[in-house]
């Protein structure tokens, strides 16, 4: 496989990494429903992100400073894709908690920030640079609404037996 080749398949991956956990949160919508606006919205951003990379291999395909850099084995990338698709299997699982949901969630975002899926990008365009901030803007947007999500699921729920006092009683 030539590097160009090897280019798009990279990039291939990188949409359909997206768009696997899109389905996944929308797996988690379905199987949640009292928190089906919160998974749904994940899920549309997610599919978002994967129009974005799409834009940026349109993009590499007009412009020739749009360099791919190989970054990471494509063999990761299908690990991560294998690995959400399990996921999805599992969704309607009986034994699947919410926190187990957002968990699992937060683990991929994560992963995706840590391991810096998006840098396999570089380019003195600016357009593409903006592209790459969003994607990474979105990717670390999303790691700290599942974190404030899995941190509010782990509160024990207020009791209703005590009204809290007025000030000043």
């Amino acid at each position: 496989m030539n590097t160009t080749e090897a280019a798009v398949r990279e990039i291939d991956l990188l949409k359909e990494h997206e768009r696997v956990i899109g389905r996944l949160y929308a797996a988690y919508a379905n199987r949640f429903p009292q928190e089906r606006d919160f998974w749904l919205a994940l899920s549309q951003e997610e599919d978002q992100h994967a129009r974005w990379i799409e834009s940026l291999q349109a993009k590499r395909e007009q412009e020739r400073g749009v360099l791919i850099v190989n970054r990471f084995p494509i063999e990761a990338i299908n690990h991560s894709i294998d690995y959400v698709n399990k996921l999805i299997d599992q969704a309607d699982r009986a034994d699947l908690t919410p926190i187990k949901a957002l968990s699992a969630a937060l683990n991929l975002e994560q992963a995706l920030l840590e391991n810096r899926y998006f840098e396999v990008f570089a380019s003195d365009s600016t357009e593409v640079r903006r592209v790459l901030e969003m994607l990474a803007q979105g990717t670390a947007a999303h790691v700290e609404r599942v974190r404030r999500a899995w941190h509010e699921s782990k509160q024990p729920p207020h009791s209703s037996a005590r009204a809290p006092s007025a000030p000043g009683t």
